[in-house]
């Protein structure tokens, strides 16, 4: 971003919190505890928040590991979007050639 310096690390997950649901019950905003390890600096621990203004983000579960970004200055930590592991559709992607694989393999063998 303009006048930002970030640097690439990762986060563990440490909890999930839902902050609000949308007014139709489908859509939760959540933050998220994580252990952050940024090379350079001590680990330390932070509240992420759920992008915004996204399409593409797949929400971690705790105990994940996922792609952050830290800014040197601020200290302000967020998800990296360039991060697969945090794109549904990089997911999406995933289960679609699993249950592709899944058909072509062989039927199981009749029980009994």
């Amino acid at each position: 971003m303009f006048g930002k310096n970030w640097v690439s690390g990762t986060a563990t997950i440490v909890a999930v919190n839902i902050v609000r649901v949308s007014s139709d019950g489908q859509t939760p905003t959540r933050e998220f505890a994580a252990d952050i390890v940024v090379p350079g600096i001590d680990p330390f621990r932070a509240k992420l928040a759920e992008p915004r203004w996204t399409t593409d983000f797949w929400p971690p579960t705790a105990r994940e590991i996922r792609g952050v970004l830290r800014e040197a200055k601020s200290g302000a930590v967020r998800f990296d979007m360039k991060d697969p592991r945090n794109s549904y559709k990089h997911h999406g992607d995933a289960a679609a050639d699993a249950f592709r694989a899944t058909l072509e393999q062989p039927p199981n063998p009749p029980a009994g």
